[in-house]
């Protein structure tokens, strides 16, 4: 009985974690601007260039 309960639980949590994720759109995790400056590419590409 406490191996059938624990099943479920376990079950339950998996699709609601699943129906969550399936929800939110692709494209609500990629928003965001890209034409922004990498400071840290910048800042590497002059470490190099000063070290040859």
């Amino acid at each position: 009985m406490e191996l059938l309960i624990t099943a479920l639980i376990i079950g339950f949590v998996l699709y609601g974690l699943e129906r969550n994720n399936a929800r939110r759109p692709l494209r609500s995790r990629l928003a965001g601007s890209t034409d922004i400056q990498d400071r840290d590419r910048e800042r590497i590409t002059t470490e190099l260039r000063g070290r040859a």
